[in-house]
């Protein structure tokens, strides 16, 4: 197998993984949306409230994530710890969003190889970050 072969089948393997988490974290980053805007509303607060609430979840996220990626022992920190490729954990929100499209057409990583849950809440808790951002700069959600 050429050497050319070899790192072609690794960026692929790469960009399926990626694709995995991405997915995953747009989903869950448009049902945080929805859930928070929805309430927002119907609590009288509006988009404000609703964006508040969107910050407030992306840092949760982000903080479960981190303690859950975080060593356990600093033997695992010197060993390099839990990384982000893991096992399989298929929980039942994965198998929905693995079901929607473009997830459903691209084959899926090995379970050895897929990013772990606490990784991709960490994505998607940047990504809720991000649209609260959005929403405050360029909708001018005050």
């Amino acid at each position: 197998m050429s050497q050319q072969t070899v790192h072609r089948k690794r960026l692929q393997a790469v960009l399926r993984v990626w694709i995995d988490a991405l997915g995953y974290g747009v989903v869950l980053t448009v049902v945080a949306t929805t859930v928070a805007v929805v309430t927002g509303i119907a609590t009288g607060g509006g988009f404000v409230r609703g964006k508040i609430l969107l910050f407030v979840t992306g840092w949760v996220l982000l903080a479960y994530a981190t303690a859950k990626l975080w060593p356990s022992s600093r033997q695992d920190g010197q060993s390099g710890g839990r990384s982000l490729p893991g096992g399989a954990q298929a929980t039942q929100f994965q198998t929905i969003v693995s079901t929607l499209p473009p997830l459903r057409w691209i084959e899926p990583p090995p379970p050895e190889d897929r990013m772990t849950l606490e990784g991709k809440l960490f994505l998607s808790g940047c990504l809720v970050l991000v649209v609260s951002f959005l929403m405050e700069t360029w909708l001018g959600i005050q």
